[in-house]
């Protein structure tokens, strides 16, 4: 009967160790959004996939509010927070949007970390040794069914999974992280080469 009864203790206690170990989402969160409290901007390198398969890899610059830029290979996109350009350099073509309406506002860093969260259920599990943030959404604004965030000891995202039903996987892994160096405006402004193609959807 003792050794039945110390079983049962060696139990429970391991049932409460895996309680307490996993993270609290919304202190996560918090610490999430205080640290990007403290970026005016940044840079890094950026590869997305889509369902298993690289579709871009280069470079990501940020800066607040929502201005944004992405180096590819032959593709450069840029947003000043109002207006995106869309430049394909092997085509010479220059497509021109509403920044709420342009494709890559999915990286929108004011919407992953502030406003997803608020229409969203949170839960959060550690996978790895990196945090992982999971938002499902509550409400029938958002189009994705989930979003994931690993988040590592700098409270740093590295990576973003979004389940989305149209696309599949889409997943965007960050690293070489250099913050608040005084980006400057001109790099989030973008005037088309002479004799491109532009197409304006505005």
């Amino acid at each position: 009967m003792k050794s039945i009864n110390l079983f049962i203790t060696i139990f429970l206690f391991f049932l409460c160790s895996i309680a307490i170990a996993q993270p609290d989402a919304g202190e996560k969160l918090a610490e999430l959004q205080s640290r990007f409290d403290s970026i005016y901007d940044l840079s890094a390198t950026i590869t997305q996939s889509v369902s298993g398969k690289t579709i871009f890899t280069g470079k990501i610059l940020y800066k607040k509010e929502n201005k944004l830029r992405f180096e590819f290979k032959n593709i450069l996109v840029v947003s000043d927070g109002e207006t995106s350009w869309n430049y394909n350099m092997r085509e010479n073509k220059v497509i021109i949007t509403n920044y709420a309406t342009e494709g890559t506002n999915i990286l929108s860093i004011n919407q992953l970390i502030y406003e997803y969260p608020e229409e969203c259920d949170i839960s959060a599990y550690e996978f790895d040794g990196q945090t992982v943030l999971e938002f499902i959404p509550n409400t029938s604004t958002l189009s994705f069914s989930s979003v994931k965030l690993w988040i590592d000891d700098s409270n740093l995202v590295t990576r973003a999974l979004f389940e989305d039903p149209a696309t599949g996987l889409i997943q965007i892994d960050l690293s070489n992280y250099k913050l608040n160096t005084n980006l400057p405006d001109s790099y989030f402004s973008f005037t088309p080469p002479e004799e491109s193609e532009i197409i304006d959807l505005r």
